[in-house]
């Protein structure tokens, strides 16, 4: 802009050099600088337009991001004074405004939150509505403008001013892994533990946050207060975990099993099971992983159900049945179940043999309970291996029988969901296909894939076959063969189908 000159007298040639593509643009552009705006301009005042740009270029920040709304920043800005209240607002606003609130009783965490969401704004790309993990799913404090209540919440910890922050990516996972550390940490932080600040202020949440600036003041590990023995390995192997999409509990959960010896391929299997949700009886588990991490040829498919049926044996109670036909709750089967001296082996027909009785329950009690409100599905395509028209179908199974049936024909232990399911954590899909060429009389739905979905997180959390058989997993040969060559196409064929389903509904991995 420095090199423009007067050099044209005609009025269209003058707004383009002002970098106006239209008259209006231009006119309110004088209106707003107090200047004439009409068109018919002398040199002189053409020439003081022109200085007048010169100067606003020369002003502006270039660090502002091409996403700041100035109109937006002032309705931010009255939110943050208290305002707005009652008003119908924008999504973005409505947003703001309940994570102002929500700070309601500390004026300090507010006036924090506000100076943060109002430099981010302006410099940033974080306040996008959409989910910011897809493990959690679809939830309000699954976003980055959520986040930010958090980091207020922490205020007293940071290090540095705010206003000092500038983004060094576009990406804004990127963004925000670079702003929780300008604020809490001296040193480098693993990104998984971002993930703290997507979950709330939860006690857990509020708990991983402090680990978080714990390590971040250079601090190990070992002495933040987790609820679970860290050695020097797990330490270690936690500070070189890459995977940013997992959350804190999980990553500790893997290294562990990997610090005992575990191949770190089946440590994600134990991390995504029920022992990555907490650390509820932790010195009981942690002789379990102990355990399976020294099974070396122990299929990984094989240890979520073997934590299962642990689970089962030492903490759940049991519904024992009274001479008037009454239930009531009993201890656990084995509440003194332990590991020492047990034989993997053995271990295995236990679970087994455990499965087998889920699964062969005639006379379980009929439960039948609200679908989860994903909708089924149906796909019809030409399958080219076999040369048939084949009908894939999702099915929802919500009634007690309906999952003791898919566990029989499948051989696993879909009927132990029954209660998540009742409840409305869980729900559980049946994936089918039907050989639309053969004979009416010869057509039968072959069960494939059994998913399990956790509905308020709206992720697909496992999904299994026949026998427990993953779609492109090595299982045992003789399991293999019980199933059949088409049935294993089909299998393989199953995660595109499942994938289409999961796309419709919003549904993630989890």
């Amino acid at each position: 802009m420095s090199n423009i000159l007067l050099d044209k007298s005609d009025v269209e040639s003058h707004i383009k050099t002002l970098g106006f593509d239209r008259v209006l643009a231009y006119k309110l552009w004088c209106y707003r600088n107090g200047l004439d705006t009409g068109l018919d301009k002398t040199a002189v005042q053409r020439q003081v337009e022109i200085d007048l740009l010169q100067r606003e270029v020369e002003q502006r920040d270039p660090d502002v991001s091409p996403r700041h709304n100035a109109h937006r920043a002032k309705f931010i800005a009255r939110i943050f004074k208290g305002e707005l209240q009652d008003e119908t607002v924008s999504d973005l606003l409505f947003r703001i405004r309940a994570i102002y609130n929500n700070l309601d009783g500390d004026p300090d965490a507010q006036q924090a939150l506000g100076g943060l969401v109002l430099h981010v704004e302006k410099y940033g790309d974080l306040m996008r509505p959409a989910r910011a993990c897809k493990r959690f799913g679809h939830t309000v404090v699954n976003t980055y403008i959520a986040a930010l209540e958090q980091l207020a919440r922490n205020h007293t910890d940071w290090i540095r001013p705010v206003e000092d922050w500038r983004p060094n990516s576009y990406k804004p996972a990127h963004q925000f892994y670079s702003l929780a550390r300008h604020l809490l940490a001296q040193y480098d932080v693993p990104a998984f533990f971002d993930t703290a600040f997507l979950q709330g202020s939860t006690p857990q949440a509020r708990q991983e946050q402090a680990w978080f600036i714990h390590v971040g003041m250079g601090q190990n590990i070992r002495t933040a207060g987790v609820p679970m023995r860290i050695t020097k390995r797990m330490a270690h192997l936690l500070l070189q975990e890459k995977r940013n999409y997992h959350t804190v509990v999980q990553c500790l959960r893997k290294v562990q099993y990997v610090a005992y010896g575990g191949n770190p391929k089946s440590a994600w299997e134990i991390a995504h099971g029920p022992l990555g949700e907490g650390f509820e009886n932790e010195d009981f588990w942690e002789t379990v992983v102990h355990f399976l991490a020294n099974q070396a040829f122990l299929e990984r498919s094989y240890i979520n159900p073997i934590i299962d049926y642990i689970r089962n044996q030492k903490f759940t109670p049991q519904r024992m049945p009274q001479p008037d036909g009454t239930e009531i709750e009993g201890p656990p089967p084995h509440p003194n179940f332990c590991m020492k001296g047990r034989s993997i082996n053995k271990l295995l027909r236990q679970v087994d043999v455990w499965h087998q009785e889920l699964t062969g329950l005639e006379d379980v009690e009929l439960e039948i309970w609200k679908p989860s409100g994903f909708r089924e599905f149906e796909h019809v395509a030409l399958d080219p291996k076999l040369k048939r028209n084949v009908q894939w179908t999702v099915h929802e199974l919500i009634t007690s029988q309906q999952l003791y049936a898919e566990g029989r024909i499948m051989h696993h232990c879909a009927g132990s969901y029954t209660r998540r399911c009742a409840s409305g954590e869980k729900s559980l899909w049946s994936l089918r296909a039907l050989d639309l060429d053969a004979a009416e009389e010869n057509q039968v739905q072959e069960h494939v894939l059994t998913i399990a979905v956790n509905n308020k997180k709206k992720a697909v959390e496992q999904n299994a076959g026949k026998f427990n058989l993953k779609p492109f997993g090595k299982k045992h040969l003789a399991r293999r063969r019980q199933t059949g060559n088409v049935y294993l196409h089909l299998l393989r064929e199953a995660p595109t189908i499942m994938r289409l389903w999961m796309n419709r509904e919003g549904l993630s991995h989890g």
